[in-house]
């Protein structure tokens, strides 16, 4: 079992430099389960499975927001990180993509851990929907748009292998059982995605 003070604690101080347009830390929202919030936060639609669920991001850079849930639930630790995209004055900001690491104790678990999933697609189907709904679109351009979308595979429900091991004869899940590389986790993949992010603008 994971000491999760030490997790959190840690977490907190080593994140915080990544942002500078808001304070950061994961407070306790609920019974073993803590979240991102901080000074400059906004609501936000995240995808996660088949939940949707309303939450608080919190402004990281530029017009970038991040959600992040850690659960410590029994003998499992489930952590998710989730980045948005949006303008401030915007409602609701767009999902672009998730990383996970669940661990459920589970070494013949069919989804590699960590991994991500790519939600921006969905920004886009809600968008053309919600320009059909407000233009009153004939029944002949929804029906394309759902004929369409059953032709491609829904991305979302994949789980893309963050680090699989398999060069070492290794399978794709890695446990969740040291706090210090939980943590070295958590810094690496946020400056790693403050490059990609500001490469990809």
């Amino acid at each position: 079992m994971v000491n999760k003070k030490f997790i959190i604690d840690e977490i907190n101080n080593s994140c915080k430099l990544f942002f500078a347009e808001s304070t950061f830390y994961l407070a306790p929202s609920k019974a073993n389960r803590f979240t991102s919030t901080g000074s400059n936060i906004s609501s936000a639609i995240n995808n996660y499975g088949a939940i949707r669920e309303e939450v608080n991001v919190l402004k990281w850079f530029d017009n970038f927001w991040i959600y992040i849930d850690i659960r410590f639930q029994d003998e499992s630790t489930l952590i998710s990180i989730s980045v948005f995209q949006g303008e401030i004055i915007d409602m609701e900001k767009h999902q672009l993509f998730r990383a996970e690491w669940d661990d459920y104790n589970d070494c013949d678990a069919k989804h590699p851990q960590p991994h991500w999933h790519i939600t921006s697609n969905q920004a886009i189907e809600h968008t053309f929907q919600e320009i059909a709904n407000l233009d009153n679109a004939s029944d002949t351009f929804l029906s394309l748009l759902s004929e369409e979308k059953s032709k491609i595979v829904d991305i979302n429900k994949i789980h893309f292998a963050m680090s699989g091991n398999w060069i070492n004869d290794e399978t794709e899940i890695h446990p969740i059982n040291d706090e210090k590389k939980i943590v070295k986790w958590f810094v690496g993949l946020l400056s790693h995605l403050k490059i990609q992010l500001e490469y990809a603008k």
